[in-house]
C-alpha cells in the first residue's frame, strides 16, 4: 500500500484584525479594529449610532412628582446656576457679589442634603461641599474654589454615574 500525501491549501496567516473582521457580530455604524472603543464627541457617540439623552429629559419633571431625584435635579440646577453667577463676579473682581452668590449657594445646601436617599454618594459630596464652606470660617470662596465646586455639582446633576 502506497502512502499519498494530501496537501491542504495554505490559507494566508490570520492577523488579529482579520480574526475579528471574519468572526464577530457588528452593529451598523461600528468600527473594527484598534479604535472599536466608543469615544464621546459632542452628543453623538464615535463608533456608533448612539446619542447621548440629556437627565431632563431622562428624568422629566412632571406636575405632582414627589420623587426626590426629580427634587434634587432641580436644585442642583438652581445651585449650578448660583455658582455661574458667582464665578461670573468673581472673575470680574466683584467679591461682595460673589459671596451674595455663594451665600445663596449655601442656603440651597440643606434642601440638597435633604435628597440624600437617592445615593449615598450623592449625600457624601453634598455634605462636603457644606463642610468645604463651614471651612472657610467666613471667608469667601477663591475663583478655583468657585469653579471646582462648580465643576462638581455639574458632574453630579449631568453624568451621575461618570463623575467619580
Amino acid at each position: 500500500m502506497t502512502e499519498t500525501l494530501i496537501e491542504f491549501p495554505k490559507r494566508e496567516a490570520a492577523t488579529r484584525q482579520n480574526v475579528v473582521q471574519d468572526t464577530t457580530f457588528r452593529l451598523p455604524g461600528t468600527q473594527v479594529g484598534p479604535h472599536a472603543a466608543a469615544v464621546k464627541t459632542g452628543h453623538a457617540v464615535q463608533g456608533s449610532q448612539a446619542l447621548t439623552i440629556e437627565i431632563d429629559k431622562l428624568y422629566p419633571a412632571t406636575e405632582g412628582s414627589a420623587s426626590d431625584l426629580i427634587r434634587a435635579l432641580g436644585l442642583l440646577a438652581d445651585a449650578i446656576e448660583l455658582l455661574e453667577k458667582a464665578r461670573a463676579a468673581a472673575r470680574n473682581k466683584e467679591i461682595v457679589t460673589s459671596d451674595r452668590y455663594t451665600q445663596r449657594f449655601k442656603a440651597l445646601l440643606a434642601d440638597l442634603f435633604g435628597c440624600r436617599r437617592i445615593g449615598d454618594g450623592y449625600g457624601v459630596i453634598i455634605n462636603s461641599l457644606h463642610f468645604a464652606l463651614v471651612n472657610q470660617h467666613g471667608e469667601p470662596l477663591s475663583f478655583e474654589h468657585l469653579t471646582t465646586a462648580w465643576r462638581v455639582l455639574k458632574g453630579l446633576r449631568n453624568r451621575p454615574l461618570r463623575l467619580l
